[in-house]
């Protein structure tokens, strides 16, 4: 499996498994099958139920109510992409995942530039297009992974960082760094990118490098263990940014 190396400014590359080709495919298949069978279940049973009756005046309405029902199919990667951070159901079966080139989260502007130009990766070009650029480019990014600035990794973490930092915080929650405010979101995308890797590595080393880094650029001094001091950086970046 190949991999992908992606400075930090913490002066630490964070590496990345790009997915062999047979797991996209089946993600792919996965999302396929799924977005197969709503097509059955509301164009074999709700769509007659709904519009059986219709007749006369009532017919181009009727017209356009069915077409409707090819939204949620349509709108099915982005919607999952944006709500399960860079997953569908199908990358998340088979533990992929979209990130961006600075390992972080993808905004949705990143998200939704993907989603524009899936037809031309796949649709209109019968899944040529994609497949061309996935081969011949150096991180197996497809059209629109070059357009966004994204690409597709293989993850083997039993839990995503997001679920347990990025969470809403109780309003008694009392922040111990407020000099976190002085990061900018790529760094923020950083620490948790680098938080993930240590913990899904058990590597010490990445965690006490990445918070005497900070700590420097912070101005800050605490004897907190690393781990937790980059833990409580992201929650304190999270309870701030609401205020």
């Amino acid at each position: 499996m190949s991999t992908i190396r992606i400075p930090t400014s913490f002066n630490i590359d964070l590496e990345f498994e790009l997915p062999e080709f047979h797991k996209r495919f089946l993600a792919w298949l996965i999302d396929i099958a799924i977005i197969g069978a709503y097509f059955v279940v509301a164009f074999r049973f709700i769509v007659p139920a709904l519009f059986e009756h219709v007749s006369g005046d009532e017919e181009t309405n009727a017209y356009w109510g069915q077409k409707m029902f090819y939204i949620p199919a349509a709108l099915y990667w982005i919607v999952l992409e944006i709500l399960m951070n860079g997953q569908t159901v199908g990358k998340k079966a088979l533990k992929i995942r979209v990130i961006n080139m600075t390992g972080g989260r993808p905004s949705w502007g990143q998200l939704i530039i993907r989603w524009l130009l899936r037809p031309i990766d796949i649709t209109f070009t019968l899944g040529l297009g994609g497949l061309l650029t996935i081969v011949l480019t150096k991180y197996a990014q497809r059209l629109g992974d070059l357009a966004a600035g994204t690409i597709l990794i293989a993850t083997n973490e039993t839990a995503d960082l997001a679920d347990t930092v990025f969470i809403e915080m109780s309003q008694d929650y009392v922040p111990q760094y407020p000099q976190v405010m002085q990061l900018s979101d790529r760094d923020l995308n950083t620490i948790r990118s680098l938080l993930e890797k240590a913990r899904n590595h058990d590597n010490f080393n990445i965690a006490a490098t990445a918070a005497e880094k900070i700590k420097t650029v912070l101005n800050v001094k605490t004897a907190q263990d690393p781990f937790d001091f980059l833990e409580t950086l992201l929650k304190d970046y999270n309870y701030l940014s609401v205020q």
